[in-house]
């Protein structure tokens, strides 16, 4: 599946609204795991980054959660004020930013991430152990 390449809106926001229809449409149901960043790098086509970045704007808004060396999570229960029919994150329009502070950390967070990801893929590749088998 690709994204719009004549769309004005960046390629994270378009998989990240994707991803927030699919929760509250009740496709993707709360406490259900959220396809991971490669996954969403292959059925999207795009860079592993720009599916971090994705899942990194839903983790802002409450709609999902991670848990180190299991996955992404769609929150359970859902923020309040996240209608699942609404049109809108609860966050969106409530002029409430991250402070500088969440966003280092955040920042940091993802980098520690990205480089367990490239620990775990070293050592799957030593033991010999495919990705089919994860």
């Amino acid at each position: 599946m690709k994204l719009p390449k004549d769309s004005d809106t960046p390629p994270y926001r378009l998989v990240a609204e994707e991803l927030r229809r699919q929760i509250r449409s009740g496709r993707l149901k709360p406490g259900e795991r959220v396809p991971s960043s490669r996954d969403l790098e292959a059925t999207y086509e795009i860079a592993n980054m720009t599916a971090r970045s994705a899942l990194r704007m839903l983790r802002d808004e409450g709609l999902i959660h991670t848990m180190p060396g299991r996955g992404n999570f769609v929150a359970d229960p859902l923020p309040a004020g996240a209608d699942p029919k609404a049109g809108t994150p609860a966050t969106a329009g409530s002029g409430h930013m991250p402070t500088p502070e969440y966003l280092e950390l955040s920042e940091r967070i993802d980098a520690l991430s990205t480089r367990l990801d490239n620990v775990i893929d070293v050592l799957m590749e030593r033991l010999g152990i495919s990705e089919a088998k994860k």
